[in-house]
């Protein structure tokens, strides 16, 4: 009977919790109400088929049923989650009406100032790209991403095609190739997710792939002789530093401290790299090679003459001394924690 007393006292908490007394709680439960005295007073415990029927009538979990107290954390998660629903939803039907809003008075204006509709074509399709974003994925339950995906595509062309009947020029054909080549993107890495491996590896091999491709679709339309001296270089550069990123993330052997101290390192030496790249690439003599990066007085040099590229050493400058401070703390904390693991 001990066992049972904190149960029943639990039910009859509940109970009074919701207003109830013991015969509208029997006959909700279609029982009498002599049993649920008999809970209540730890003389008996309700059959397990009446379970899911109690845990509703008095508005707990089974958890909390066999427990004979209350969640908290469950609650709050609960809670919390209620919240965020109703935030969503807030945020949902904010953008809607104001699509909904932003369309009609462009359509009224449109009509009433140029007797025509004009450039509402633009604000429509711009409106509709906005939405498969902020509405449609909260409208598809299957395939969300393939299908927002889509349909941002076709809003996107619709968009410029808007655009183009709007402005006019010659621009339409390069612009769609150029759109299509930069959708080439996230199209490329949601099929490779789709596909069992290291989805991680082959979606940065996509993206080093489709930075040339880029590049040479807006050459294709453009015209110039900057793709090979200038285009792929650069981008070659910036793609070494970004594996070199992924590789320090992934593969990289250590704590999280230490690999942000590399990372950090590496951050600051992008800076003299690239821009001493983009000097040589460029022909443009008077930037700063790589080792005036190094030289306080080539900054005080350079701050003297108006020359706008000493912000760039003394970023540099600063960013260095804080990412070596950063690594040395992660090479101490790696060992440490090695150390420690050597004891156990």
């Amino acid at each position: 009977m001990e066992e049972k007393r904190p149960f029943g006292e639990y039910i009859r908490k509940k109970r009074l919790e919701k207003a109830m007394t013991q015969r509208e709680l029997a006959q909700r439960l279609y029982v009498t109400e002599s049993t649920v005295s008999k809970w209540e007073r730890g003389l008996s415990y309700p059959d397990v088929s009446l379970v899911p029927a109690i845990c509703g009538q008095l508005g707990i979990s089974e958890h909390e049923f066999f427990a004979a107290c209350d969640d908290d954390q469950a609650h709050a998660q609960e809670k919390a989650a209620h919240h965020w629903r109703r935030t969503v939803a807030g945020l949902r039907r904010f953008f809607a009406v104001g699509y909904l809003v932003a369309i009609a008075v462009c359509f009224v204006c449109d009509i009433a100032i140029y007797h025509r509709l004009d450039w509402f074509w633009i604000v429509l399709t711009a409106v509709s790209l906005s939405a498969c974003f902020t509405n449609l994925p909260f409208r598809i339950k299957r395939n969300r991403i393939p299908m927002c995906l889509g349909a941002a595509s076709i809003c996107t062309a619709l968009l410029l095609a808007s655009i183009w009947r709007y402005a006019g020029g010659h621009w339409l054909a390069g612009g769609l190739a150029i759109t299509v080549a930069c959708l080439a993107l996230p199209w490329g890495v949601w099929a490779i997710c789709r596909l069992p491996g290291k989805a991680v590896i082959l979606s940065a091999c996509w993206a080093s792939a489709w930075l040339f491709l880029l590049l040479t679709v807006i050459w294709a339309f453009t015209g110039g002789d900057w793709l090979l001296g200038v285009g792929y270089p650069l981008t070659a550069a910036g793609t070494l530093f970004g594996w070199g990123y992924l590789a320090c993330v992934r593969w990289l052997p250590t704590g999280p401290l230490l690999k942000a101290g590399v990372l950090a390192l590496t951050t600051s030496l992008l800076i003299p790299v690239f821009n001493t790249l983009c000097t040589i690439l460029l022909s443009q003599s008077e930037g700063p090679r790589f080792w005036e990066y190094f030289s306080f007085s080539a900054l005080l040099a350079r701050r003297a003459a108006g020359d706008p590229a000493w912000v760039n050493i003394l970023i540099f400058l600063l960013l260095l001394p804080l990412s070596l401070l950063l690594l040395l703390f992660g090479l101490w904390a790696e060992l440490r924690h090695r150390r420690g693991q050597l004891h156990q």
